[in-house]
């Protein structure tokens, strides 16, 4: 279903916080994977909502091909060995989709992993297009070298403004961590070259960038007239990544444990939710 990442990949994920990945997908794979993806665009989840675009989470393990897909052997001893990591566990799914006309005129450049309970730098995204794209039509544009910032920026939302903070019962466990944050939200990278390198890439369907949940990036949407965009993200974890929530930023409620499994701060990522992908589980 998808190909092996080569060294000279993950080199140059390591440096740059991100590297396309030509083809990841086998081409006879898109068809039926982008069925399911439409399915789930027709008749979202809870996690799902149409703002600027459409998107919704956590829901490709309870679709057959897609689930074939995130837990192949493949794509976690691709994400075990770009972690550098001996374990991979399945994280979530995020998809997103643009029809023609929709673009973001301000950008929404962001670094995922503040938004998420998890603190640990082996934590890798694969973001997959299943229809061509460009820089122009919803691409994604990375900051060169941003994952090595041990600082995140302010979390916001998809439509500019703070999401809010509260993750239910569980919020008496979220700890102060105001030293990893920056008082403002990410700058207009893409308007500004002194911030940092802006790189672009062209798509094709069943291209991929694999990239670091601390680099840097942004779309500015869909500017085309007439070409839909759909990707859908596939986020591992490794050996170091730890339980966090933390306080007064928002933490995605949807990627906690399920409320009979223990949460504490610190602890290793382990639920039912996050299954064993690298080394393969027997039995599978």
């Amino acid at each position: 279903m998808v190909r092996r990442i080569t060294e000279s990949e993950i080199d140059g994920y390591r440096a740059d916080g991100f590297v396309k990945l030509p083809r990841l997908l086998d081409q006879a794979e898109l068809a039926p994977l982008l069925r399911e993806l439409d399915d789930q665009l027709a008749e979202p989840g809870p996690h799902g909502s149409v703002q600027r675009f459409a998107t919704d989470r956590c829901f490709a393990l309870d679709r057959p091909a897609l689930r074939g897909w995130a837990l192949d052997s493949v794509m976690g001893e691709n994400a075990a060995r770009a972690m550098g990591s001996a374990e991979a566990r399945f994280f979530f799914d995020h998809l997103f989709a643009f029809e023609p006309n929709q673009p973001i005129d301000e950008h929404y450049w962001h670094q995922d992993q503040p938004y998420w309970p998890i603190e640990g730098d082996q934590v890798v995204s694969f973001w997959v297009t299943f229809t061509p794209c460009t820089a122009h039509s919803s691409g994604l544009k990375f900051v060169r070298g941003s994952h090595r910032d041990t600082m995140f920026y302010r979390p916001r939302g998809f439509d500019g403004d703070l999401p809010p903070d509260d993750v239910g019962e569980r919020a008496a466990l979220a700890v102060d961590v105001a030293e990893q944050f920056r008082a403002d939200a990410a700058p207009p990278f893409h308007e500004d070259p002194c911030h940092g390198e802006v790189v672009d890439f062209d798509f094709e369907a069943g291209d991929a960038v694999m990239f670091h949940t601390r680099t840097v990036h942004s779309s500015g949407g869909n500017r085309s007239a007439t070409d839909r965009r759909v990707a859908l993200s596939l986020r591992y974890m490794g050996d170091d990544a730890r339980m966090m929530l933390r306080r007064g930023v928002f933490q995605d409620p949807a990627l906690l444990p399920d409320p009979d499994e223990p949460f504490t701060v610190g602890a290793p990522m382990r639920s039912r939710k996050w299954p064993l992908v690298h080394p393969e589980p027997s039995g599978r």
